[in-house]
């Protein structure tokens, strides 16, 4: 079972970050305190963190794999009602469990920079949060987009990794979506010599990259 170190300035920031990490929710996730941080009065004389350690509770494939088809049939409901000739399939990419609408090649699930597909992913997801909590998150997709933008983004994890070993001090990202950071993330996830965590505030945070201090 995967498990991560977090240390952050307080306990709550400490499990958003490892909910990052593992691309899931505080529900799914067994959290073990190893070290509180100070308290606020005693946090002027301190630099005392929260170090917490994260690791996935286990779930049912089964239960998941029924989730993800009733998904995909609402979904197909709602494309077919676009156009009636759409379709949808499941694949996995990356990690990540995609429909994938198979339209008219128009781009008329795509939309203006995505949105139409963002717009998707984000009705599916919140059904799948109130029917399914167990299911893993799921990514809408359609003629490909999303691969090509996956694929620039694990380009641009591996050009800033380098830049990050060659300096030997952290680079960072433009402001991303919560979807593209967890690209960045996975795609470093493996790498020993690496880093990585999110900063900012609000839906857009940039993804920092840094050498592992020994």
């Amino acid at each position: 079972m995967q498990s991560i170190e977090v240390e952050a300035k307080s306990l709550e920031e400490a499990i958003l970050i490892a909910c990052e990490k593992l691309h899931t929710s505080k529900d799914k996730m067994h959290v073990e305190v190893l070290e509180e941080p100070s308290g606020k009065l005693m946090s002027l004389f301190s630099n005392k963190k929260a170090r917490i350690r994260a690791s996935m509770m286990a779930v049912s494939q089964q239960s998941d794999s029924d989730a993800i088809d009733t998904l995909k049939e609402i979904l197909e409901t709602i494309v077919s009602g676009i156009y009636p000739k759409a379709s949808v399939k499941i694949k996995k990419e990356y990690d990540e469990t995609v429909l994938n609408i198979i339209g008219d090649g128009s781009g008329i699930f795509i939309g203006k920079k995505g949105q139409t597909l963002e717009a998707f992913q984000y009705l599916i997801n919140k059904i799948r949060l109130s029917k399914f909590k167990n299911a893993p998150h799921i990514t809408v997709d359609s003629e490909s987009y999303r691969s090509r933008h996956i694929a620039s983004l694990v380009s641009l994890a591996k050009r800033l990794s380098e830049k990050a070993k060659k300096r030997g001090g952290p680079v960072t990202t433009n402001p991303l979506t919560p979807g593209d950071r967890r690209i960045i993330h996975m795609t470093l996830k493996k790498d020993s010599e690496l880093t990585t965590w999110s900063k900012g505030d609000g839906n857009l945070k940039k993804v920092i990259i840094a050498p592992r201090q020994s």
